[in-house]
C-alpha cells in the first residue's frame, strides 16, 4: 500500500552528502567494510550523487559491480563523473528508477544492497523490499539505515516489518550516529 505523499530529496541537496565532514559520523569503508568483499555484485539503491557508490565500488575490485540506482537523473549524471575520476567507472552501473532499472534483470545476482536514508522517500516499499528479496542471492545482506527524527522510531519498525514480511531476517542493529539501522539477511533453505 503506497505511503502519504512522499517527499523526495532535491537534487542539488546531494552536494551536501558529499562534503568530506560526513566521513566523521559515516565513514563508508568502516560502515560497509565488514560486508563487502572483492568481486561481489552491490546494489546502491538511492545512491545519490554517489558517497557510499565510488568507496563500495573500491571495495569490490576489478571483479566486482555495483548497481547504482536513483530516481533522479541529475543525481546520476554527477555520479557518472565521480566514477570516472575515481577510475571506477568500469564497474560502476547507472540505473534510473522508472527508467532503465529493472529488478528481474538483477534476479538472484546480488551480494549485498544498501538502503542508506532512502525507504522513507519509497512509496511502495513493500514492493522494494519484494523486489530487493528477488535479487538478492541465498546469504545475501541489506545494510537498511534511516535518519533518525527525520524517520520516527515506529516509522523504521514498520519498515523493518515490511522488510520481514517479503521474507528477511533481522540480524542485527548497527549503532551509527542520528540513525536508526538494521542488518537484513535472505536465507532460504
Amino acid at each position: 500500500m503506497p505511503n502519504k505523499r512522499i517527499k523526495i530529496c532535491p537534487w542539488w541537496m546531494g552536494y551536501t552528502l558529499l562534503l568530506p565532514t560526513r566521513k566523521l559520523f559515516n565513514d563508508p569503508f568502516k560502515l560497509l567494510s565488514p560486508y563487502i568483499k572483492d568481486g561481489m555484485a552491490i546494489l546502491d539503491y538511492g545512491c545519490a550523487m554517489g558517497y557510499f557508490s565510488i568507496p563500495m565500488a573500491k571495495m569490490v575490485g576489478k571483479n566486482g559491480i555495483v548497481y547504482c540506482a536513483d530516481i533522479q537523473f541529475k543525481m546520476l549524471q554527477k555520479l557518472q563523473k565521480r566514477a570516472y575520476r575515481h577510475n571506477v567507472s568500469d564497474n560502476v552501473v547507472l540505473l534510473e528508477v522508472g527508467f532503465n532499472y529493472n529488478p528481474e534483470k538483477l534476479f538472484n545476482k546480488l551480494d549485498f544492497v544498501l538502503l542508506f536514508a532512502v525507504v522513507h522517500e519509497v512509496s511502495d516499499k513493500s514492493e522494494l523490499f519484494k523486489n530487493i528479496f528477488s535479487m538478492l542471492k541465498n546469504n545475501g545482506i541489506v545494510f537498511f539505515v534511516e535518519p533518525e527524527g527525520h524517520v520516527k522510531e515506529y516509522e523504521f519498525q514498520r519498515s523493518l516489518n515490511l522488510a520481514i514480511n517479503e521474507g528477511f531476517i533481522k540480524r542485527e542493529s548497527r549503532p551509527i550516529r542520528n540513525s536508526l539501522s538494521a542488518i537484513l539477511l535472505k536465507e532460504t533453505n
